[in-house]
């Protein structure tokens, strides 16, 4: 049902047909991600992509294709994308706490974690980064949203048991800490259709439908 239920939500952005809709394919209600919320001084209109190259949209013919730019258009807010190729998630927390000083953002939409599985640092060494970056974050009063690994294919195929277990523990970090969960593994299925050759990096689609699912999260 979920994968009918996404591709659905394509057919509506007109996303297959290389068309992306960013208004008018959900009624929705009122309701919005962060109401309430006290922001302190950063600014709630303000998103952070911050990840690793898929973040970034390593592999894409051209950069505006990366989900953040997608979702940029679709909230109608500035998402800036802090996407580091070759990041681990040890790596990517060096980096989180000058992000947050320096742009006092809303959200940070996290991404993060395959390379420690690549480099053999294991998911449970990047569900303790995770939980920390999380942690940064509250204590900034910006809010994080995390994101579940995209799928591998092709070269990286071996490395799917260490990205499904980081996966579930991502849902249980989520569930745990109460934190907005973007299942982008669940939207991508097992479907190679949305990676690049590479069998890593999503591609141009694949981007459309990360900026989709994380829409439907932080809209």
């Amino acid at each position: 049902m979920r994968h009918i239920k996404w591709i659905g939500r394509l057919i509506c952005g007109g996303l297959l047909g290389g068309i992306l809709a960013l208004t008018g394919c959900e009624g929705g209600g009122d309701s919005h991600l962060g109401d309430g919320h006290d922001f302190g001084p950063n600014n709630p209109n303000l998103y952070i992509a911050f990840g690793d190259s898929i973040t970034a949209g390593s592999g894409l013919a051209d950069p505006s294709d990366a989900y953040s730019y997608k979702l940029a258009g679709m909230l109608n807010k500035t998402v800036v994308n802090k996407g580091f190729p070759g990041y681990s998630s040890g790596e990517g927390l060096d980096v989180l706490y000058p992000i947050l000083d320096d742009y006092k953002p809303g959200f940070v939409l996290i991404l993060f974690g395959v390379n420690d599985i690549i480099m053999g640092y294991g998911a449970e060494v990047a569900a303790v980064n995770l939980r920390i970056m999380i942690q940064a974050c509250k204590d900034n009063k910006t809010i994080p949203v995390v994101a579940t690994l995209t799928p591998v294919f092709g070269e990286h195929v071996s490395f799917s048991s260490g990205v499904n277990r980081l996966n579930g523990m991502i849902f249980q970090l989520c569930a745990e800490l109460n934190v907005p969960l973007v299942d982008l593994n669940g939207a991508f299925g097992d479907n190679p259709i949305y990676i690049q050759a590479d069998g890593l990096h999503p591609n141009a689609t694949g981007q459309a439908l990360m900026a989709v699912t994380f829409y439907d999260v932080v809209k």
